[in-house]
């Protein structure tokens, strides 16, 4: 890469990397403070299992 490549490249470097450094700051002070961080339950949603055996296809025909 060329120097003015690379002088060009330059102000989104450091946009991209302040911004990408902003969390792992914080996260390295939380860690040597001692802060212990709740997991987040997050709320099940999906479709219902029909239990086995119970199945609306009768024996013999392929799915």
């Amino acid at each position: 890469m060329s120097r003015a490549k690379s002088l060009l490249a330059l102000p989104l470097q450091q946009f991209v990397y302040r911004q990408l450094m902003y969390p792992v700051v914080q996260s390295v002070m939380t860690a040597v403070a001692g802060a212990r961080l709740p997991w987040h339950k997050l709320t099940r949603t999906g479709i219902s299992v029909p239990a086995a055996g119970t199945s609306d296809i009768p024996a013999g025909q392929a799915r």
